[in-house]
């Protein structure tokens, strides 16, 4: 997978993650706001990282 469209898919599901939290939350103040951002954060390199090893294996 080229480096740009693994970065920008990673990247889009973890703006995904964060609206659709603030979305459930239905409030949107300053401390739900980093907390969201911070689990959207690290949504995001569990992501990638489980989309990066699915690449190395689909490969071989």
């Amino acid at each position: 997978m080229e480096r740009k469209r693994f970065f920008s898919q990673v990247f889009i599901a973890m703006l995904l993650y964060v609206a659709f939290s603030l979305i459930l939350e239905r409030q949107i103040t300053a401390e739900i706001l980093m907390k969201e951002s911070r689990d959207g954060l690290i949504f995001g390199l569990v992501y990638g990282l489980v989309l990066w090893i699915w690449n190395r294996v689909k490969k071989d």
